[in-house]
């Protein structure tokens, strides 16, 4: 079981009908009139508790809102065998190890619509309450992979007809420019030290963002969703 919290969160939970147990606070069941409908039109056994309960049990992040869920459903490798190019574009994460940053780009991966999340299963975060949260309910809606090697998993991605989007300072592509047609997966690397050469060797396309101010990195997962933003546009 996860603890998961925060009224989007907890919301997406039970429209997925997750299996949880619910906790609303007091003060919200004589404000949300919605979520009482919501989870007895879902069939949700629900428990009421003062604040200072839910403050115990979920921390001081939970607006009211919080749920003991079923793990989220994890793949392995294996299900990139069965992943086809028809079936949507793939994010990538080389080496992002903070779960806010991978609870962010989530956010970006459905709002964006990229269907698959493929991560590491070394020098990774996994998935915890707090990209849960961050995600504000994103993750219910995502596919999520670890794999033993990135390598591999980009070499099978290719072999079912993925181009694959490395991004780079020193790319020479920018996302809005390559063919909306193709059926991609984009690369995003760490703040610390960006792709791994193998990975950069094995890209297609190597896409840069254009800045004009001092600083010349952005943080991983506001990368990730301006990358993403543009190949939505294009799609």
């Amino acid at each position: 079981m996860i603890k998961i919290y925060g009224k989007n969160c907890v919301y997406e939970a039970i429209r997925k009908k997750a299996r949880m147990e619910v906790f609303i606070e007091d003060n919200q069941v004589k404000k949300d009139k919605n979520i009482l409908s919501l989870l007895n039109d879902k069939g949700y056994k629900y428990e009421v508790l003062t604040k200072r309960d839910m403050d115990k049990k979920f921390g001081m992040s939970h607006q009211g809102y919080g749920a003991l869920r079923e793990d989220y459903e994890i793949y392995d490798e294996e299900f990139l065998n069965t992943f086809k190019k028809e079936q949507g574009r793939v994010l990538i994460l080389d080496g992002i190890q903070d779960p806010h940053n991978l609870g962010a780009i989530l956010r970006s991966v459905d709002a964006f619509g990229f269907d698959l999340v493929i991560l590491p299963k070394n020098r990774s975060v996994m998935v915890t309450e707090v990209v849960a949260h961050v995600s504000t309910g994103a993750i219910e809606y995502t596919k999520i992979v670890y794999v033993n090697s990135l390598n591999n998993a980009v070499s099978k991605l290719k072999e079912n007809g993925f181009w694959i989007c490395g991004t780079d300072a020193k790319g020479t592509v920018r996302s809005q420019d390559i063919d909306p047609s193709l059926s991609l997966a984009v690369i995003i690397g760490s703040e610390g030290f960006g792709m791994s050469k193998t990975l950069v060797k094995q890209s297609d396309y190597l896409i840069t963002i254009p800045m004009v101010g001092h600083v010349n990195s952005l943080n991983a997962s506001v990368s990730a969703g301006i990358v993403l933003h543009d190949l939505c546009l294009t799609k």
